[in-house]
């Protein structure tokens, strides 16, 4: 085994750590700031009701960056948590550490920001950096040498092995819980407006909003479906996985997860058009929540959704006619999700940006 092989297996968590990360009972406060529901029946004339998260307009009354995010939620709570609280504590002079997408990227430094901290980021090697981002003196980013998850990961643990001036805020693993309090408030919200979703639909990279959001309308709507949209050309799940079958969920899980931990990259090369949708996992899954899987049998996924390029491309232009420009994995997400509206569902989505 390899020294690199050797770290990546070491930061694997611990089962019980595992469980207790994505796990919708391990939070039980409501996120006090605002959060707000759009409900696009009579905007799209659909059926049923599409209630979608207004993660665009987290923190929009204070943060003017160039991506407004969910991620922003998710990175409040985890710096608040005694975890980071006690490594600032401990650490005065670190800087904020994570591997990130682009909404992740401003999220991470906007935050860091505020806590007076530097921020240094690893990116995937196909990441495309903005070209605003050269005036951020506070910033470090650090792109992957090698493709897609395989190299990101990488990265993250040679990070981990030859820096001590770091903080890692580790999102692969702590995103859910720290988005639970805002999945708490979603719930609460469709409790007050009378509404009992048959589904809710979402995509997934780290699963802070399908397992944060996701996971808590499930526990609390036990009839509704949790479902998982995927781009038709760069699906990280296996489209014959049966989900209601344990062994094959764990034989899945260890699959992949030796995908990670093997020496040859992937082959799989992302496109122009798969960027629309990047950094949604193309390949491999995040590698703690394959671990989890392995470990309980169950993704908490009812089904994985496959959506053709030119179907969110059709939901983007419809969205941008009746007045918002969200993102393509937005379009992802809600392609299914209008589909299910139309045929009389009460449906929960994220807008993601």
């Amino acid at each position: 085994m390899t020294e690199k092989e050797k770290t990546m297996k070491a930061d694997i968590s611990s089962s019980a750590e595992l469980v207790e990360a994505f796990s919708t009972s391990s939070i039980s406060e409501i996120y006090p700031g605002p959060v707000v529901l759009t409900d696009l029946r009579e905007t799209l004339k659909t059926q049923g009701h599409l209630f979608v998260v207004r993660g665009d307009l987290a923190y929009s009354n204070e943060y003017n960056g160039h991506a407004l995010t969910p991620k922003l939620w998710v990175y409040e709570n985890m710096v608040a948590s005694a975890r980071i609280q006690n490594a600032m504590r401990d650490h005065p002079d670190s800087a904020f550490f994570d591997g990130v997408g682009p909404s992740g990227l401003e999220a991470l430094h906007f935050h860091a920001r505020r806590n007076k901290r530097k921020s240094v980021v690893v990116v995937a090697q196909e990441f495309h950096l903005p070209p605003h981002l050269a005036s951020w003196n506070d910033l470090e980013i650090i792109q992957a040498g090698e493709p897609l998850e395989w190299g990101y990961v990488r990265k993250q643990a040679e990070m981990l092995r030859s820096r001590t001036d770091l903080i890692f805020l580790n999102q692969a693993l702590y995103a859910a819980k720290a988005m639970m309090s805002v999945g708490n408030r979603v719930v609460r919200e469709l409790e007050t407006l009378g509404v009992r979703p048959d589904a809710s639909v979402w995509c997934m990279a780290s699963g802070s909003c399908l397992y944060g959001i996701g996971g808590k309308i499930a526990k609390r709507f036990q009839t509704t479906e949790t479902l998982l949209a995927e781009y038709a050309d760069a699906s990280a799940m296996d489209a014959n996985l049966n989900l209601a079958n344990p062994n094959a969920v764990r034989t899945f899980a260890r699959g992949k997860l030796l995908e990670y931990f093997g020496r040859t990259p992937p082959t799989t090369l992302v496109s122009k058009d798969n960027l629309r949708y990047f950094p949604l996992h193309p390949v491999l899954p995040n590698r703690y929540l394959l671990q989890l899987w392995k470990h309980t049998g169950e993704t908490g996924i009812s089904r994985v959704l496959r959506v053709a390029p030119e179907a969110a491309l059709r939901v983007h232009e419809r969205l941008r006619v009746a007045g918002f420009d969200w993102t393509h994995t937005t379009s992802l997400a809600l392609a299914p999700a209008i589909q299910l509206a139309e045929e009389g569902k009460n449906v929960v989505a994220m807008v993601y940006g």
